[in-house]
């Protein structure tokens, strides 16, 4: 599974400037395995980025909740229109950006209960279980792993999990999870391996 980050360079920037940019991170594969056009990155979220970022800061009181927002917005759009994303790909994003949101703000989305794959959930599980599907040398794969785990270390410090965050850095470092259990006097290992993944899915989904 690969990842689109806009902006698109924000690999190639500093630390400090890194630093001063919410990276949006979109799936470039649809539910099914088929490719997202380029169109609607390139020329639909891109330009209206910041707008987003805005969006989901102001509307969702989260700004790091625009790479959710975002790739639901061009899913669905992939998903009705295909590679035709009309004379202002941009506007069509945005507008079902405000729409996507206010559902959003408002609870569940109803489109991502019923067709979302939980894509940033597999790819954990599959690479914190030593089962990841990708090349761990090419460079642009290291570097969205890297993102991820980044991300999930954010929501784990935001929501003050000091529990989840050790045993996550544990799955990290190749602890099994019976040893997980033992070293945090925690319950069973399945139990605690179930407790982690229900909030790692409410948190990414």
């Amino acid at each position: 599974m690969g990842f689109v980050i806009i902006p698109f360079d924000y690999e190639r920037l500093s630390d400090a400037e890194r630093k001063l940019i919410v990276p949006i991170c979109i799936a470039s594969a649809d539910r099914f395995g088929n490719k997202v056009a380029s169109i609607w990155f390139e020329k639909g979220v891109a330009p209206v980025q910041d707008r987003l970022r805005d969006l989901a800061r102001y509307n969702l009181r989260d700004v790091w909740r625009v790479s959710e927002l975002a790739e639901i917005t061009v899913h669905k759009l992939w998903e009705g229109h295909g590679k035709d994303a009309g004379d202002s790909p941009w506007q069509r994003v945005w507008a079902r950006a405000v729409w996507e949101a206010r559902a959003l703000a408002n609870g569940e989305s109803t489109w991502r209960i019923k067709h979302r794959v939980p894509l940033v959930i597999d790819t954990l599980e599959r690479e914190l279980n030593g089962r990841a599907r990708f090349d761990p040398t090419h460079h642009n794969n290291v570097y969205e792993r890297e993102l991820l785990l980044e991300m999930v270390e954010r929501r784990m410090e935001k929501d003050h999990r000091e529990d989840i965050r050790e045993a996550f850095q544990m799955l990290q470092q190749g602890y099994t999870w019976d040893e997980i259990a033992t070293r945090l006097n925690g319950p069973r290992p399945e139990a605690l391996k179930k407790r982690f993944w229900r909030w790692i899915r409410d948190n990414f989904k």
